[in-house]
């Protein structure tokens, strides 16, 4: 458990805390918009006491997530009917890179005009960003997959549902599963973005409502959390791939802290 303790990268981290700490209070950069580390913990556990901080994570991390099993769901269907189906590809390829070159800030204004301001804008903008690295890489673990399994797949004469459950499935897991941990950064970083340009709600929207406030220390307390927050969802993503596939660790990373 030890070995997977990334001393030095914390020690780093605590390092440049301790000399943002150091730089604001010596006033060697004195912008009055860069509150020191210090006062800004102060307002996290103001905006903790208060309620505000638990309801806009609240939001944002269901939207999210909500966002992110949409997709993963979608995702492997869709990857696993383009891998085996070279009329699919034909068909749709153009599509999908097209599609997935979109820049997603350019929808949300669309989604908003559609469904408003609301969570379901949200949802639907960060599905679709999230969308695309689940296919890709669903479609490229699938295709990927050692041929031999292929031939084991025939001769226990199984059909090209079982195979696809029990054999390659299994096989694409690690590629999947990295899909999934790009789908899951993705789809918080939209629905970020669009509690910033559209839907009063969340760490996105009170960030900017901070920021407008001319209120830097709560400012750089939701800048903060929402790292904290990325940071958790990645460990979680990649704890549970070691927990489900024992071998996806190398595609996953290390990313123990």
């Amino acid at each position: 458990m030890t070995r997977r303790i990334n001393l030095p990268g914390i020690a780093v981290v605590v390092i440049l805390i301790a000399l943002w700490q150091l730089v604001v209070d010596t006033k060697v950069i004195d912008f009055n918009y860069v509150s020191p580390p210090s006062q800004i913990a102060d307002r996290i556990v103001d905006l903790a006491r208060d309620g505000e901080l638990s309801d806009n994570l609240w939001h944002t991390v269901s939207v999210a997530l909500q966002a992110w099993v949409i997709a993963v769901g979608l995702g492997v269907i869709v990857g696993l009917l383009l891998a085996y189906s070279a009329a699919a590809r034909t068909f749709t390829m153009a599509s999908v890179d097209a599609l997935r070159t979109v820049p997603v800030v350019a929808l949300v204004p669309v989604a908003l005009l559609v469904w408003g301001p609301s969570a379901k804008s949200e949802i639907v903008v960060a599905a679709y960003a999230a969308l695309w690295p689940i296919v890709i890489n669903t479609m490229g673990g699938l295709r990927s997959v050692n041929p031999r399994l292929h031939d084991v797949a025939r001769t226990l004469r199984l059909s090209r549902v079982a195979t696809a459950r029990k054999i390659a499935l299994p096989a694409a897991a690690p590629e999947i599963l990295v899909g999934a941990r790009l789908a899951l950064g993705t789809s918080l970083v939209v629905t970020i973005v669009a509690e910033m340009v559209g839907n009063p709600a969340g760490l996105g929207y009170a960030l900017i409502e901070q920021q407008q406030a001319l209120n830097p220390a709560a400012m750089w307390a939701y800048v903060i959390v929402i790292g904290i927050v990325g940071v958790a969802l990645n460990y979680a993503i990649v704890g549970i791939g070691r927990l489900l596939v024992p071998g996806s660790a190398r595609r996953l990373g290390d990313a123990g802290a």
